[in-house]
């Protein structure tokens, strides 16, 4: 570290990042290393440690889009379950996908188990009671998110659900400006504003369904902010342990969840499948692919899922628009390609590696 003192904060990192990123990957670049008793070793280090390593990101983004497209049909196996409470499709969603991750836990992340516990102890105290205090208030808004989009998909329509992850990435922008102290250019202020546009066109046509879509994405949001503040932790168990709190607290509630246990095995049947297949298996796609794409990569292939929605909203459900919420959905699609445009860019450059 030392060594890098005399060195700018940008060259530091423009050094360090192809390294620090092979790093990620568990693995080291096949590169000629430069001799360093030679005239011209440090000119040969900064050409080595910022030259971009060979990689093929194709598998890594067809996990992202597996995973999105994935979460787009996730309204079909709900509406199968509609003359089922929320509350009761939540507790066994939480229920079968805890039983999942504590195999995959278990069965395959053991010693990053270990390392997560012994990295949480190397922590002080304050700093540890925070992660701690965070993951399992992660578990908790979690939850309430699950049970917000399942009853909105159920109960008032998928076309609002589908609006709440359209605004999700800029709701989770202004919170992050405001919590964290993350910055904002411009041109993304501008797109906030045109968001905001679209929320009073479509709120002046149905309040309660604007207010659905925000408390849906506001759960998410704020999942997702307190989550960066527990960096350094193998995801999926983190995931795994927010699952299982939530399981906890909701068989506190479950007389209040659930009124009759279900009998039928095709409601079992559809609950494992979202459970396995709109649960874990997204979640896992959406981790693997993170190995590789940056979040802002991410966050744009993130749309596919309230697209996909849509689509199934109006071709499959036959609901319906009116004038004004085709004018306020038009304006968040317009809002979100000026808030990403920059990423728009990085994932091009990325597509061509």
């Amino acid at each position: 570290m030392n060594g890098l003192m005399h060195l700018s904060a940008n060259d530091a990192v423009r050094w360090t990042e192809p390294i620090l990123h092979a790093a990620r990957l568990d693995r080291v670049p096949e590169v000629q290393i430069p001799d360093p008793n030679t005239r011209s070793a440090i000119k040969s280090w900064k050409k080595l440690l910022s030259s971009p390593l060979p990689m093929n990101n194709k598998k890594h983004y067809a996990a992202a889009i597996a995973a999105f497209v994935g979460w787009g049909f996730f309204s079909i196996p709900l509406r199968a379950l509609q003359h089922y409470p929320a509350g009761e499709i939540l507790y066994f969603r939480i229920l079968f996908s805890a039983l999942i991750m504590l195999v995959i836990v278990f069965a395959f992340k053991r010693e990053d188990w270990r390392k997560d516990w012994s990295a949480l102890n190397a922590l002080s105290k304050p700093e540890r009671n925070k992660v701690i205090l965070l993951t399992l208030a992660g578990g908790v808004l979690l939850s309430v998110n699950w049970l917000l989009f399942i009853y909105t998909v159920n109960n008032i329509n998928i076309r609002t659900a589908s609006f709440a992850y359209l605004i999700c990435p800029v709701l989770t922008a202004i919170l992050a400006y405001f919590l964290l102290g993350e910055q904002l250019a411009l041109f993304q202020w501008i797109a906030v504003g045109i968001c905001a546009l679209s929320c009073v066109l479509i709120g002046y046509q149905s309040a309660p369904e604007l207010g659905y879509s925000l408390f849906t994405a506001l759960s998410y949001a704020l999942y997702l902010v307190s989550q960066r503040k527990t960096q350094g932790f193998d995801r999926m168990i983190s995931l795994g342990i927010q699952v299982i709190f939530s399981l906890m607290i909701l068989t506190v509630f479950f007389g209040q969840l659930v009124d009759e246990v279900p009998v039928a095995g095709k409601f079992y049947g559809i609950i494992i499948m979202i459970a396995g297949l709109f649960t874990v298996l997204p979640l896992f796609l959406n981790l693997y692919a993170l190995n590789r794409i940056n979040s802002g990569t991410i966050g744009i292939l993130m749309y596919l899922n309230p697209l996909f929605n849509f689509s199934i909203a109006f071709l499959v459900f036959h609901e319906t628009l009116n004038f004004a919420q085709l004018v306020g959905y038009s304006a968040i699609v317009a809002a979100l390609v000026v808030f990403n445009y920059r990423n728009f860019g990085k994932m091009r450059a990325a597509l061509k590696t």
